[in-house]
C-alpha cells in the first residue's frame, strides 16, 4: 500500500476498532488502541492517536473519553441501532419461519455485532425460543428480496 494511504487506512480501522470493542462501560486505553494497531501491523504513537481521534470528532464521529488509570480511555458510544432495537430484529429472525436454522443462527451474529462486542454477547445470551417450526429449504430465504 502507498504511504500516503496508510494515514486513511488507520483511520479507518481505529474506528472500526472503536466501534466494535467499545462502549462507554468498556473504553480502550491510549495503550491498549496502540497496541491493538500494532497487532494490526498499523504503528500508532500516542501523541498522533489524540490527533487522529480529534480527526474522526471533526467528521462526525462521536468519540468520547473518560479515565481509565492514569490514562485516557476512549469509546465511541453511538449506535445506529439500541439494544432494545436489535433485540426486537433478534426476536423478528427467530420468529420467522421461513429463514432456516442456519441463517437464523448467521442473521442473529450479524445482528448482535452491531451492537458491538460487549452488547453482541449479551443480545445472544438473552434469546427467547419461538414454538416456531422453520423451514430447511434456503433458497425461500433468498427469494425474499426478489
Amino acid at each position: 500500500m502507498a504511504q500516503e494511504n496508510w494515514q486513511k487506512y488507520k483511520l479507518l480501522k481505529l474506528l472500526e476498532l472503536l466501534r466494535q470493542e467499545t462502549d462507554e462501560q468498556h473504553p480502550l486505553s491510549t495503550s491498549q488502541i496502540c497496541n491493538k494497531l500494532g497487532e494490526m501491523g498499523i504503528s500508532c504513537e500516542r501523541r498522533t492517536l489524540t490527533k487522529d481521534i480529534a480527526v474522526l470528532n471533526e467528521l462526525g464521529y462521536e468519540v468520547m473519553w473518560n479515565w481509565v488509570g492514569k490514562e485516557k480511555g476512549y469509546y465511541i458510544e453511538d449506535r445506529s441501532f439500541s439494544v432494545p432495537e436489535l433485540k426486537i430484529l433478534i426476536d423478528a429472525v427467530q420468529a420467522a419461519s421461513f429463514v432456516t436454522e442456519k441463517k437464523t443462527a448467521e442473521l442473529i451474529d450479524k445482528i448482535a455485532a452491531l451492537g458491538g462486542s460487549h452488547k453482541a454477547d449479551i443480545l445472544k445470551s438473552n434469546m427467547v425460543c419461538f414454538n416456531t417450526r422453520k423451514h430447511s429449504n434456503e433458497s425461500i430465504y433468498y427469494n425474499v428480496g426478489f
